[in-house]
């Protein structure tokens, strides 16, 4: 099935193109992250969206549904300063990690500074059952986290490391990585991918490998799954009209299995029971935008929306016949609509 909020997408001659801001979107000034949960009320020097990326693994319609294919998701969210420039200080960053219906005893999430010639774990913070939030525990007596889960909770976790830990200037990325050991013996990760302005005196080199937003689910065996954003930066302005951002909903390039099913949508709550699916804009088999890792456009006629914040919710699904489940890799960023 096939739903278009508008009538025509043209889809990406290369899968290599990176699109600048879309006509209808503006940067702004700094402030309140935007679409950031009550519990993140920072205000903070650069502006900054709450972006979250998800890992699912739940079976597909005509897959067993048991404690093998069904381990539920884990989010994992921040306010990030995604195409910011940060001249002093740290990068901080408030990390807010849900598991919802997952088993797995969450483990811990990694900070890596990425640039054109190194990548680094620059700080790990454990995820704990009773350590307080916005801090960032070591691990348990077990050398692990130890923080599980029956329903929906969730923790937040604070990064932060000085702009020093990036050895070149200029157009850098951060990685945030969280693990989830699942009681299979099986892995569930997801993981978030940003850039970032970093001037901080050494020589400049920006970063080149995939410069853009991305979420991916990743599974044992399954691999990566990967749902990003091509027109970066985002938006920190209110957009109007017809926004039309570029989208890639694939698979990752490295030995990940391939994109079965996308699917794109306006404010979901997959929480809500039922289940609430939001204004779906694409949902069919497959990848959107070209295999491997291309991208296309996505056109939103915000007139239909109210003024506010509203969330565009990406999720590309990779189905895992040997293991008899689906891998997927959500993207959620924010929009402001001002009409």
């Amino acid at each position: 099935m096939r739903r278009f909020l508008a009538p025509v997408i043209v889809f990406a001659l290369t899968c290599m193109v990176f699109p600048v801001l879309a006509p209808g979107a503006a940067r702004a000034a700094a402030g309140p992250c935007v679409g950031a949960p009550p519990a993140d009320g920072t205000v903070y020097a650069e502006t900054r969206q709450f972006v979250d990326t998800q890992s699912w693994w739940m079976p597909d319609v005509d897959q067993a549904n048991n404690s093998i294919t069904n381990n539920g998701h884990v989010h994992l969210g921040a306010c990030l300063p995604e195409r910011e420039t940060i001249s002093s200080g740290n990068v901080t960053v408030n990390v807010r990690v849900i598991l919802h219906d997952n088993p797995g005893t969450a483990n811990y999430v990694s900070m890596v500074f990425i640039t054109s010639d190194t990548e680094a774990v620059v700080q790990k913070c454990y995820l704990r059952a009773t350590a307080a939030d916005f801090t960032c525990p070591g691990p348990s007596s077990t050398g692990d986290g130890d923080f599980v889960c029956a329903g929906t909770c969730e923790r937040w976790l604070t990064f932060s490391r000085p702009i020093t830990d990036f050895n070149r200037s200029g157009l850098q990325e951060i990685h945030l990585r969280a693990f989830v050991p699942e009681p299979d013996g099986n892995e569930m990760r997801t993981s978030l991918n940003f850039q970032t302005d970093i001037q901080n005196g050494r020589s400049p080199s920006d970063v080149s490998r995939y410069p853009f937003l991305r979420g991916k689910g990743w599974y044992t065996h399954a691999g990566y799954c990967e749902s990003s954003v091509r027109s970066v930066p985002i938006p920190d302005a209110p957009v109007s009209g017809v926004w039309t951002p570029a989208v890639g909903l694939t698979t990752h390039p490295n030995a990940s299995l391939p994109a079965t099913h996308s699917f794109i949508s306006i404010d979901p709550d997959f929480h809500a029971i039922p289940a609430n699916r939001g204004t779906v804009l694409w949902d069919s088999a497959g990848p959107y935008g070209p295999e491997p890792f291309g991208s296309a456009p996505i056109s939103i006629d915000t007139r239909t929306l109210a003024n506010g914040v509203h969330k565009l919710h990406l999720r590309t699904s990779c189905r895992d016949n040997t293991l008899g489940s689906t891998n997927s890799g959500v993207t959620v960023i924010p929009f402001t609509v001002a009409n």
